[in-house]
This record gives C-alpha cells, structure tokens and sequence, in this order.
C-alpha cells in the first residue's frame, strides 16, 4: 500500500472540511427557512393591516403609527395631503432611505471601510448643521431669543444632510458587528462624485416636497415612513442579533430571519406603546399637539 504524500494528506484534509462546511450551511439552511416563512409572512400581515385596515384614510395610519417616535410639528401638505412626518424628520429619514439605497445600487453591502476624510469631515459637518438648525427652532418654539427664523425647507435640507450621514454610520457599524465577511478595502462612500450622487438624489426629493409635486406624495410619505420605522428596526435587528449570537456569521442577510423576526415584534410593540402613551396623554391634555 503506497503511503500518501504530504501534499495529498493537505488536500484530503482540504476536501472534508469544505464537505464539512457545506453539510453545516446546509443544515443552518434548513434551520433557517421556518423563520424565513415567519418574517415575510409578519411582514406581509402588517403591511396589509396598514393598507386595508378600514375607517381611515392611510395617511392618518401612516402618521397614527409614528406618532410616538415624531413630533409631527412643522408638517409639509402636499396636493391637499399633510405628510405624515414632520419638515425635518421627513428630510432626515427619506434622505437616510435614499442614501441607503443608492449605496446599495453602487455595491457598498459588505463595505466596511470609512469615507476619505474630506467626505467623513463633511458628513460630520451636516450633522453639527443640523444641530444648530434645530436648537435655532427649538428656541423659536419656546419663544427665546434665537439666531434667525426658521423655515421648513430648511428643516428638510439639514435633516437630509443628516440622513445621508447616518445612512454610512449605519453601514459601518452593521458589516463590521455582524458579518463573517466585511470589506474592509471598499469605502462605504468613495469621494466627492458618490457624495454628490446622494446629495442630487435627495435634492429632487426636497424640490418635489416643495414644488408641490403631486404626483410625489406617496412615494415621498412612504420613503420618510419607512426611513423612520426602518432604523428603528435595524437597530432592534442589530441588538438581537448580538444578543443572539450572531455577532461575526452572517455571510447573507437572510440568515438574520430569526432575530430579524423578533426584532420586528419588537418594533411593532415599541411604535405601538410609544403612540399610544402620546394619544393618551395628548387625550389627557397633558401635551398639546
């Protein structure tokens, strides 16, 4: 019987432990598809609740369900119908969307490396803009001394810069906590030309909202209303899943199902508690909406 070389024994060895890992997908596959059923079956339950729910316009539900996590003070009407977000948490949360999904489009869902630092340092400057801007409108509201008179387009500008800052953030801290595979060597935003790409994309936004772009409505209330119940999920996605375990093995966001699961129960009981308590208490006339 001949004896196998030592190059032989390293790719028999090489062999087994990728039949190894193959089996082990395989079973997490099998393991995973019932949760996989059970989110997009949730999903779909809510999605169709918000939808076809009877005895209110959608609008009212949209901004029923966000009551609780907006102020809903300074609001937009487009085309006769009142946005259900405010001036600047529909410009931060659409412009959070937005960016994610032009970052997506670009190929960016494993980046994990910061901007160049002319772009970080801009991005930090959006939000201390932001800042000042709504501290400046704070103090309108509690009729103070304030530094100029606030507008809603400018409420809507700052919070898109902010949007787009927290869309990169948001890059960042998911691939690096939770993926097995993070790019490392890919910037999350490359330069100046990705940066204006965001920009212009959330500027036709801003133009739309006060253009008075009918046609825009829906696209623009859901884009913010997802923007708004969309981080809060991610971040509840992100904290189960750590508290799970999952902490550097997802090669594939669709082996999140389970705690992306619970994650949106969650978020559904944290919505549904924080509009409820505000309703009462606005009922109560304790806050003056």
């Amino acid at each position: 019987m001949n004896e196998r070389t030592s190059d032989e024994i390293i790719e028999m060895a090489r062999g087994e432990m990728s039949a190894r890992r193959v089996q082990q997908a395989e079973t997490r596959g099998l393991r995973e598809l019932p949760w996989r059923y059970a989110l997009f079956g949730l999903a779909g339950v809510l999605l169709l609740g918000l939808l076809a729910w009877p005895g209110m316009p959608l609008e009212w539900k949209m901004y029923a369900v966000v009551h609780g996590v907006c102020a809903q003070a300074h609001t937009v009407d487009m085309a006769g119908l009142r946005l259900p977000l405010c001036a600047r948490n529909t410009g931060i949360y659409s412009g959070f969307l937005v960016t994610v999904l032009f970052l997506l489009a670009l190929g960016r869902a494993r980046a994990a490396k910061l901007p160049p630092i002319p772009i970080l340092a801009t991005l930090i400057a959006f939000l201390v803009v932001m800042a000042v801007d709504g501290f400046n409108s704070m103090l309108v509201d509690l009729f103070m001394p304030h530094l100029y008179t606030p507008q809603n387009e400018l409420r809507t500008l700052t919070g898109m810069g902010m949007g787009v800052a927290i869309a990169v953030l948001m890059f960042l801290i998911i691939n690096l906590s939770l993926r097995q595979n993070p790019d490392t060597n890919q910037r999350i935003m490359n330069g100046w030309l990705e940066l204006g790409g965001a920009l212009l994309l959330n500027l036709l936004v801003l133009a739309a909202m006060y253009g008075n772009v009918a046609l825009m409505f829906w696209p623009i209330a859901f884009t913010a209303w997802l923007g708004i119940t969309g981080i809060l999920y991610a971040i509840n996605v992100l904290l189960t899943a750590l508290f799970m375990g999952y902490e550097g093995r997802v090669t594939r966001m669709i082996q999140l199902a389970k705690p992306a699961t619970w994650a949106l129960l969650f978020t559904l009981v944290e919505l549904w508690s924080l509009a409820a308590a505000r309703f009462w208490l606005e009922a109560q006339g304790l806050i003056i909406n």
